[in-house]
């Protein structure tokens, strides 16, 4: 390891995870730095999206420790909601609320969790990073093509 490397902000170890005899994660080991980025990829069924709620505790590991910014998520006590405000998530298969533009969708929980008032500049900026500042006033049906549509229930 470098010594002058940043410690991670998520530090997975001996991560397993079964659904009755079915093993999905078998001993998975990662690391995260702070701005690095990584890529989980592999073929359906393969435990991707398992990783990931594993991550925020959506399911709950069988064996293994997650370490979340020095916080180990899965100890007794641990307040997962506190926790979860400092971690980002995209479903598969999200669902977008109809009657809010892109950037409202964005800022939503900013407002909601946060209590934050001055949420549009956050998500302007966040649209920005991932080249999508001219959809900021767009709304769900007018944001994809019919084939990669988010699905509104």
């Amino acid at each position: 390891m470098n010594p002058s490397a940043p410690e991670p902000i998520l530090k997975v170890s001996g991560l397993c995870k079964a659904f009755g005899p079915l093993q999905v994660l078998k001993g998975i080991n990662l690391q995260v730095r702070p701005r690095e980025l990584i890529f989980i990829i592999g073929p359906s069924g393969s435990g991707k999206s398992t990783l990931l709620r594993c991550c925020n505790r959506l399911e709950e590991p069988t064996s293994g420790s997650i370490w979340i910014e020095g916080v180990d998520i899965l100890a007794p006590g641990v307040d997962i909601n506190l926790v979860r405000r400092r971690i980002g998530m995209v479903f598969q298969s999200f669902n977008l609320y109809p009657h809010l533009n892109a950037l409202g969708n964005i800022i939503l929980a900013l407002r909601k969790v946060f209590k934050k008032s001055k949420t549009e500049a956050i998500g302007l900026k966040a649209l920005a990073r991932v080249g999508l500042s001219e959809k900021a006033r767009a709304f769900p049906f007018g944001l994809f093509p019919c084939p990669r549509r988010p699905r509104l229930n």
